[in-house]
C-alpha cells in the first residue's frame, strides 16, 4: 500500500519536469566538503558515559550492600562514614552526569 496519494504523485511529476539539470562539476563535492563544519570526536563522550554507568552500578551495589547486607541493629561510626561517603558519591555522580547530559557543546 503506497503512502503517496494522487496529488503527491502529480506534485512529484511537476517538480521533476521543472527541475534544473545541473551539469557535472568535478569540483562541486570538494568545495562543498570544505565548507562543512568539522565533525566532532565523540569518543571521549562515549567513554565518559561508560564510566558514568559503571560508577552508577557500583553506587547501586554499595547501597544494596549497606541497606540489606549490613547489620543495622547497632549503628557505629563506621556505618555513618559508609552512609555519608556513599551518599556524597551518589550525589556527585548524579550531578556530574546531569551536567554532562545538558551541557550545550
Amino acid at each position: 500500500m503506497s503512502k503517496r496519494d494522487k496529488k503527491d504523485k502529480e506534485l512529484g511529476e511537476l517538480l521533476k519536469q521543472g527541475a534544473y539539470d545541473a551539469e557535472p562539476n568535478q569540483w562541486f563535492t570538494h568545495r562543498v566538503l570544505h565548507k562543512l563544519p568539522v565533525k566532532k570526536n565523540n569518543s571521549a563522550l562515549h567513554a565518559a558515559w561508560f564510566f558514568y554507568i559503571a560508577a552508577a552500578l557500583i553506587c547501586l551495589g554499595c547501597w544494596v550492600w549497606l541497606l540489606f547486607f549490613n547489620d543495622t541493629s547497632v549503628i557505629t561510626v563506621r556505618h555513618i562514614i559508609y552512609f555519608a561517603a556513599t551518599g556524597m558519591t551518589t550525589l556527585i555522580l548524579l550531578f556530574s552526569s546531569l551536567v554532562a547530559l545538558f551541557r550545550n557543546e
